[in-house]
């Protein structure tokens, strides 16, 4: 599932994944957060580099229970980006 929420002039672009289980690729376990955070104008994030990764973002034990946690997970680690460290919009 894909969610994009506008954070001043960024785009955070949310995608959330099914896990499974590594041991029973048949069972669900749970759904992992990605974010990608680009600006409405083209222009670089910051530097040169024009998209930011978050990398794949779980829970404190494992990968979120449901998809609307993965994604408030998600909107809060982006906001946090564009605040703290590009010092945008939240």
């Amino acid at each position: 599932m894909r969610q994009d929420i506008e954070v001043g002039d960024h785009l955070l672009a949310i995608n959330v994944e099914q896990k499974y289980n590594p041991a029973d690729k048949a069972e669900a376990i749970g759904f992992n957060v990605r974010v990608i955070v680009t600006r409405h104008d083209g222009m670089p994030v910051r530097g040169s580099t024009l998209a930011e990764d978050s990398g794949e973002l779980t829970g404190a034990h494992g990968p979120y229970t449901t998809v609307a946690d993965a994604i408030a997970h998600g909107e809060s680690w982006g906001r946090h980006f564009v605040a703290r460290i590009l010092g945008g919009a939240v």
